[in-house]
């Protein structure tokens, strides 16, 4: 200790000497260490820390699965079916989130609701924070509706009053008790959800006992003690085998898939969050080079004193020990900046961040964090300083202290070295620039595709009706028709009409079909398609283009025939080169009741999901013939959309001041929507690119004008014997360009190895994309020649005759 103590007051006043050297040696690893230790923060919340619930490495999640249509909730049947017949898990609950409109003193608000079953806070073990949550006897048909609210609700609207517990709550123009308040912290769903309710209630209704209605529902279980995933798995499909036989016309050719909890949580998320995290650690390893560099150079320029500590007996060890201590100091010092960068740099990436991402409310510098980011301190010290001192410490007293000394080259080792130091700095940034690369071409692919519809201009308000207020066709008609009435009333409105799934939100549901004139398939093999509803005027409103037959107009009545426009995917894979209008089809499981619609017109591909998903079979029904309780109003304008968003709104609650309007927001934001969780990482990984640039240009610089300050005997006498400047320059340039070269093609074969992991991130492009590895050599190269300038022009300036005279 006595040792230590000694060997770190000495290099903290070694460092203190050198005031500029300190400078860039700590702030290097610094903006390494910041980074590492944001990111980690984040993947820390929102991967790494185990989920707040009993035993969660048990809980897994339930949906139902058919060949043609993917996965699908599970039906209420279903449930209650698993429910008695699974052993090999506890208590099932069943959950899904929903969309309510709150109306009382206050304006008609939209709340997000987790409807669940009795036995999911249970599994989740939560306890109330007031009251009571839910028991079986509210999760049934016909019993009295409650609520439980969120802590974030409890506050915000009751001003956290206990007293609140008896209250009535009118969700969807229904009264609801409030029965208890969740505590703070607590959370499952991906997104805020203000209050749970029974998920029972629905039990009664007919549609919901229809095993054909997938309603969007999970299944949540644990498994029991001793029991395996796979013994699950396989109880269940023998559970989904017994329904196939029991209700053939609806299960045929269904299974059910269980996944463990964490993995259905982060499935979007995982790939994204390790990717950067192997960025930023590719970036603290370019800063340790640069800090490597650095410390060579400067055990360089220590030789003589080095040389003098080892003649008056310190062994080899204790010369490095004294170098790593001072290379910790550094690093600590680093690290001690690192995490108030990190501290900084926390909320702007939160705010980033698209705001579906589970937990990432949560990121924060906890102990879990402190302690990685003083490992990564210590292990960054020794990174950087372990070489460098191994070198350092074998200096040659004799030559040292003699004259002859000066024009010493520092070794062939030390050269060595540095040219190692070199190639992989440029390595290093070649690979970071290359993932940079590859996710900026897959924004722009992705920002380049027509989205099949016109978003300047146009304004979008989401409308769900309560089912109570609202229970069939006729009342939500009335509705919509008023309500778009006093919208094109609006100043500046050109159009106004409504969709039921607007572009670019994935909310349509999906249904089987058949068509009249070719043979039926296999029930496992019935195709899919999305299914719209769409006010007459819509598509001229979205501006999506007609491109056969006809639009709907307000003959398509409720007692109409039935009619359907499809997009032209749904007419390309049925007619290729053919007539789709007239055509009929089938809606439905064809044993069924099914709907038969003639097709009419037929518009271009909207891009359903997001700009990055191919567009698929979608057919639009007239919304007089099936007015749909969910709806989004556009309206395209003269004024910038979100002047309209008060006016707009107030013209719909003039219809029903009750009536709640919820994400207002231009068309546009649509699009950008879309791709935030692309954009989020692009940027991310764009900083760190950038960042990658700037370290190496620091770096490569450093090592030039240190290899140039080294040969500058070299260079005196090469010019006194008749070498021009040019040749000067191109011993100089072309040889880090050699260097740099060297580095591109170690950095091309890493980055074809690694990239392939970028592949689940990438759109519109390969992993090995030949024009960006291209644009990236053009890139590095131009920066390796702006980092040789300063120092190739110092070269031409050496006197051989004042070197000649040294």
């Amino acid at each position: 200790m006595h040792d230590f103590l000694q060997d770190l007051r000495y290099g903290l006043r070694t460092l203190l000497r050198a005031p500029s050297f300190t400078a860039v040696a700590v702030v290097t690893p610094a903006l390494g260490i910041g980074a590492n230790t944001a990111i980690f923060s984040v993947v820390h919340a929102v991967l790494l820390r185990r989920l707040p619930y009993p035993d969660p490495d048990r809980l897994v999640v339930i949906a139902e699965s058919q060949h043609v249509v993917g996965d699908m909730g599970v039906a209420w049947p279903d449930f209650l079916d698993m429910r008695e017949r699974v052993r090999s898990m506890g208590p099932l609950a069943l959950y899904r989130a929903d969309d309510m409109t709150v109306a009382g003193q206050r304006e008609p608000e939209l709340l997000h609701v987790g409807e669940v079953s009795a036995e999911f806070f249970p599994l989740l073990g939560a306890t109330p924070a007031a009251g009571r949550l839910l028991l079986s006897a509210d999760d049934r048909p016909g019993a009295a509706p409650t609520v439980v609210l969120s802590d974030e609700m409890w506050r915000s609207r009751f001003g956290g009053d206990r007293g609140v517990i008896g209250r009535s709550l009118r969700l969807d123009a229904v009264p609801h008790t409030i029965v208890g308040v969740l505590p703070r912290g607590f959370s499952f769903f991906p997104k805020r959800v203000d209050l749970y309710r029974p998920i029972g209630l629905h039990g009664g209704d007919e549609v919901w006992l229809d095993r054909r209605n997938h309603s969007g529902a999970r299944v949540l279980g644990r498994l029991a003690p001793g029991r395996a995933l796979a013994e699950a798995r396989t109880e269940l499909d023998g559970v989904m085998r017994q329904l196939e036989a029991q209700y053939p016309e609806s299960h045929s050719a269904e299974t059910a898939k269980i996944r463990p909890l964490d993995d259905k949580m982060f499935e979007d998320v995982r790939a994204a969050a390790w990717t950067l995290l192997a960025a930023v650690g590719l970036v603290l390893l370019l800063a340790c080079v640069n800090v490597a560099h650095l410390q060579l150079a400067r055990g360089t320029a220590r030789q003589k004193e080095l040389a003098i500590r080892a003649a008056l007996g310190a062994g080899r060890g204790r010369i490095v020990r004294q170098l790593l201590t001072e290379s910790l100091c550094v690093s600590a010092v680093g690290g001690v900046l690192g995490l108030l960068l990190a501290s900084w740099a926390l909320g702007p990436i939160v705010r980033l961040a698209p705001d579906d991402i589970p937990r990432l409310a949560q990121t924060r510098i906890d102990p879990g964090v402190l302690l990685f980011t003083l490992a990564l301190s210590i292990a960054t010290g020794l990174l950087f300083g372990a070489a460098p001192a191994l070198t350092a410490s074998r200096p040659d007293p004799q030559a040292a202290l003699s004259d002859g000394g000066r024009g010493s080259t520092g070794g062939r080792s030390r050269s060595r070295f540095r040219t190692l130091l070199f190639v992989s700095e440029v390595a290093l940034a070649f690979v970071l620039v290359i993932g940079s690369g590859l996710l900026i071409r897959s924004l722009l692919s992705a920002l380049a595709v027509a989205p099949g519809f016109r978003p300047e201009g146009t304004l979008a308000l989401d409308v769900a009706l309560p089912e109570a207020k609202y229970p069939d066709a006729g009342p939500r008609r009335q509705f919509y028709e008023r309500a778009i009435a006093e919208l094109r009333q609006l100043p500046g409105v050109e159009a106004a009409s409504a969709i039921y799934c607007a572009p670019l939100v994935g909310r349509c549901w999906g249904s089987v079909y058949t068509l009249t004139d070719r043979a039926l398939p296999p029930r496992g093999e019935l195709p899919s398609a999305a299914w719209n509803v769409a006010e007459p005027s819509y598509f001229q409103t979205a501006g999506i283009p007609l491109r056969e037959g006809r639009q709907f107009t307000e003959a398509d009545g409720a007692d109409a025939p039935k009619v359907i426009i499809v997009n032209e995917s749904f007419a390309r894979h049925w007619w290729p080169g053919r007539s789709a209008v007239g055509k009929r089809v089938s809606q439905g499981f064809p044993d069924h009741d099914p709907k038969v619609f003639e097709i009419v017109g037929v518009v271009d591909d909207t891009r359903q999901e997001a700009l990055d998903i191919a567009p698929r079979d979608e057919a639009f029904i007239p919304w007089a013939q099936s007015p749909h309780p969910s709806m989004t109003f556009v309206l395209r304008t003269t004024l910038p959309p979100m002047s309209l968003a008060k006016p707009a709104v107030a013209a719909i609650q003039s219809v029903d001041p009750d009536q709640s309007v919820s994400r207002v927001m231009p068309m546009t934001g649509y699009l950008s929507e879309s791709v935030a969780s692309r954009r989020f990482t692009t940027t991310l990984l764009g900083l760190f690119g950038l960042l990658a640039l700037v370290l190496a240009s620091v770096g490569i610089y450093g090592v030039v004008s240190y290899g140039v300050a080294e040969r500058r005997r070299e260079i005196g006498i090469r010019t006194a014997l008749g070498a021009r400047p040019r040749d000067v320059l191109r011993m100089i340039v072309g040889g880090a360009l050699r260097l740099a070269a060297a580095g591109m093609a170690v950095g091309a074969i890493a980055a074809l190895a690694l990239s392939r992991l970028l592949s689940s991130l990438l759109f519109g492009v390969g992993p090995s994309d030949p024009a960006t590895y291209a644009g990236v050599v053009v890139l590095l190269s131009s920066v390796v020649l702006a980092a040789c300038v300063i120092p190739a022009r110092g070269a031409l300036r050496v006197d051989p005759n004042s070197v000649l005279r040294d």
